[in-house]
């Protein structure tokens, strides 16, 4: 379900930070609070018992950068149980889709950063055109990513890496849950985001960007 962030409920909020807790190191409670009351909406996966399974919080805005309006992505964790669900990637598109949609001739970009490979090829699998990308270069999308990462996170982005190294709230994977493994890395996008964002076990985010269109 795609559920505004004012209609959460206390039991569901701390379900979130709990599952968060499980499978990252460095989480801060304050932190995790602040995030979600900036977003507008939570992207929320439960199962039969009501129990939070996945999430991802978002933040519709408009750049004062690039003009254009942006879906940012914070927050996002999927329960290993859950990773062979469709579920949490037809509930994140059909709410990106109808967010695009919603302002014809207005287009939407998706604005993504990511410490762990699974969450960059949500991108990657879901869009022909994004940056970074393993295939052809997309310098429009490269130029609108730096300024909207720059807009965001000022001197934390590096604009020659593309990578987002924060000062708070940083997130480290544990073991076990995004390892990038040698079998993993003979998949094209787990070997672009590995080699793009080497400091990604101790946190550091891979700045990506594509536009949301159904095309």
């Amino acid at each position: 379900a795609c559920v505004p962030v004012r209609l959460l409920d206390r039991a569901t909020r701390a379900g979130m930070l709990a599952l968060l807790e499980r499978h990252y190191d460095g989480v801060c409670r304050e932190d995790f609070e602040r995030d979600l009351d900036e977003k507008d909406r939570v992207i929320l996966v439960t199962d039969g018992t009501g129990a939070v399974r996945g999430f991802s919080t978002l933040l519709a805005y408009r750049s004062a950068a690039t003009g254009r309006r942006v879906l940012f992505s914070g927050d996002t964790i999927v329960d290993p149980v859950a990773w062979r669900s469709p579920v949490a990637i037809r509930t994140w598109l059909r709410s990106a889709l109808a967010a695009a949609a919603e302002a014809p001739g207005d287009p939407l970009d998706w604005f993504l950063i990511a410490s762990g490979h699974r969450t960059y090829r949500v991108m990657a699998t879901l869009f022909r055109r994004h940056h970074p990308a393993a295939g052809e270069a997309a310098p429009d999308l490269a130029d609108r990513l730096a300024l909207v990462a720059r807009e965001r996170y000022g001197a934390r982005f590096d604009a020659a890496t593309g990578v987002i190294r924060l000062e708070r709230s940083v997130h480290r994977l544990k073991p076990g849950v995004g390892d990038v493994t040698e079998a993993r890395l003979r998949d094209p996008a787990v070997e672009l985001f590995a080699r793009l964002d080497p400091g990604h076990a101790r946190g550091d985010e891979l700045a990506c960007l594509c536009e949301v269109a159904p095309e």
